[in-house]
């Protein structure tokens, strides 16, 4: 991404601020965020002699995202993307692969550091007694896209579901200590 393109972009975030029109909340939905991918990938378009080409550079891809910081807020995210790009030959990706990218992304856990898969735990651990339970889990799960959109049946199954797991995995407290939550996040348990 030339500096031209961030100054734009930059300038751009700045009008609208400026305008004090309200943001457009990023959508929650598959379709929602498939839109949004797609519209930015179209303001992301190489410009060639005055045509746009239905592709844009990796290097602009990597630019954006180290001029958002993902590599510092989303480190295992961009790791994977740079690792992605890197290993194909073209300049260029199309509007398909960008969006399989986001939508997609084969992020291998096994490489986890302590404090990320200690910060990935917490998440779960809600009361931070060192393990959580079926009821913690669901009480997060609770409030996804996913499980909002089932009927009242699937809910119940899909509870019953993860509660009868946790008791397969945990038979005796029936809660995901770290060594067995780290044995399920690496497929071993």
């Amino acid at each position: 991404m030339s500096q031209q393109s961030l100054s734009q972009f930059s300038q751009h975030s700045q009008q609208q601020q400026q305008n004090q029109q309200p943001v457009q909340k990023i959508g929650s939905s598959i379709e929602d965020i498939t839109q949004d991918l797609e519209e930015l990938f179209e303001s992301l378009k190489i410009d060639k002699q005055g045509q746009q080409v239905d592709q844009i550079e990796k290097s602009t891809l990597l630019a954006l995202l180290l001029y958002l910081n993902i590599d510092k807020s989303e480190a295992q995210f961009f790791n994977y993307v740079v690792r992605t790009l890197d290993q194909m030959q073209s300049t260029t990706i199309n509007k398909e692969f960008f969006k399989s990218l986001f939508l997609d992304p084969q992020i291998n856990t096994d490489n986890l550091k302590s404090e990320e898969f200690a910060q990935i735990f917490s998440v779960f651990d809600l009361q931070k007694k060192g393990s959580f339970s079926a009821e913690d889990f669901l009480r997060l799960y609770k409030e996804t896209s996913e499980y909002l959109n089932l009927n009242e049946n699937q809910k119940q199954q899909v509870e019953a579901r993860i509660r009868k797991d946790f008791e397969i995995i945990s038979p005796e407290h029936k809660e995901i200590t770290p060594i067995e939550f780290f044995k399920i996040i690496n497929n071993q348990g």
